[in-house]
């Protein structure tokens, strides 16, 4: 007789040119954050065809996605899907497998309510990129309807539990005075050496920083022309940590390195946030563990060692409803660098799709255990309740 497990895995593999066909197609569309048109409807058409109630479209963000199935009162799971892809790299980090892998899960194991209570939803979050889709759908209320939320990144590694930086990014504009580079240079106000200023600040400040701190930027504006004094400049940095406590610690040191730099060269300065602020990930002990036994289920080894995958705004998901985020090695330890033109091509290769169907499984096994022990929501959301941070302290 058929296990539970069996039928599950079964039930992945008969939508399997269903999942990767959705991959593929996002792929090969690539569409930056909040403009995911394309793959929101298709995402939304492939969830109909299955029965799920798909909500209205909020009016704000009308790319995202929400659709779940439901049978009686029971555990509700949420699979979380990201669909936008990168300015200029295409899906260089892997979204398109992302949103196959969740869209994958929530299919086969709604196909099991049959068997078990409970509800299966699909949350489609634009803007992953610029950090905007799920603070805004949690602001919304969208995260309120579910138990736990988890969702699958592509990787070089595989692990259970990566690091994920809290996250702040900060614009400063300096404000100077325009003059004759060599005729008048005396009559005016360097914006641009402010923000040279800036960068050499940063570069002080990083001794004093802990190891697992990051600050990178770049120059957006430095000038209109090398014979006028520039009279305006601007940069964006940003500025990440392991612990939202210590990301507001830094902010403040980094604000201090623009205000020194604008008081060292008579600029006027201007501080302030250019994007959503990302919590660091807190990946429930409870959940990471029934994720274990899905990765021994298929004899798959965790990177041994610290795997770190960035920033992403699951963190902010992660202090309000229990949840997990796993990284899986889909290089075939290749270790190719996310973000690059290589994994673009990978993510888009027919190797990647063995991959995009495990992941499918390992979700959808996971939130399996959960239907079949409804209980288990007792010890996760313990686990969750014993975290200090309820939720986010980011400004």
């Amino acid at each position: 007789m058929m296990t539970n497990k069996e039928r599950c895995i079964g039930e992945v593999e008969k939508r399997r040119e269903k999942i990767v066909s959705l991959s593929q197609y996002i792929h090969k569309n690539p569409e930056v954050a909040l403009e995911e048109h394309l793959a929101s409807e298709k995402i939304t058409s492939v969830l109909k065809n299955e029965g799920f109630i798909i909500q209205e479209k909020l009016e704000e963000m009308p790319t995202a996605v929400v659709g779940f199935k439901k049978n009686g009162e029971g555990p509700r799971i949420a699979f979380i899907a990201e669909y936008d892809a990168l300015p200029g790299l295409g899906h260089a980090c892997g979204h398109n497998i992302i949103a196959a892998m969740s869209v994958g899960a929530a299919l086969a194991l709604s196909s099991m309510l049959d068997l078990f209570k409970g509800e299966i939803w699909l949350i489609g979050t634009p803007g992953e990129e610029i950090g905007a889709g799920k603070p805004f759908m949690i602001e919304k209320g969208i995260f309120d309807k579910v138990d736990v939320a988890m969702m699958i990144h592509p990787s070089n590694k595989t692990s259970i539990a990566p690091t994920m930086l809290a996250l702040a990014g900060l614009e400063f504009i300096f404000h100077g005075k325009p003059s004759h580079a060599s005729a008048a240079p005396h009559e005016g106000i360097n914006a641009l050496d402010a923000v040279i200023q800036l960068f050499n600040n940063v570069n002080a400040l990083r001794e004093q920083m802990k190891d697992d701190a990051r600050v990178h930027g770049i120059i957006l504006e430095g000038g209109d022309a090398p014979n006028i004094i520039p009279h305006k400049t601007r940069a964006r940095l940003e500025v990440r940590a392991r612990e939202n406590e210590y990301l507001l610690l830094l902010i403040e040191r980094v604000k201090k390195c623009g205000e020194a730099a604008a008081l060292a060269t008579g600029t006027r300065a201007e501080i302030d946030f250019f994007e959503p602020t990302c919590d660091a990930l807190e990946s429930n002990k409870t959940l990471c563990e029934i994720f274990k036994e899905a990765l021994d289920y298929f004899c798959i080894v965790e990177f041994n060692g610290d795997a770190s995958c960035g920033s992403s705004d699951m963190g902010n998901v992660s202090v309000v409803v229990p949840s997990i985020h796993p990284s899986l090695d889909i290089t075939n330890n290749k270790k190719i660098e996310l973000h690059t033109k290589e994994f673009e091509e990978l993510t888009g290769s027919v190797e990647s799709h063995e991959s995009t169907i495990l992941g499918s499984k390992l979700l959808a096994l996971t939130g399996l255990a959960i239907l079949e022990k409804p209980e288990l929501l007792t010890e996760i959301q313990n686990d969750f309740k014993n975290k200090e941070l309820k939720q986010s302290i980011i400004p």
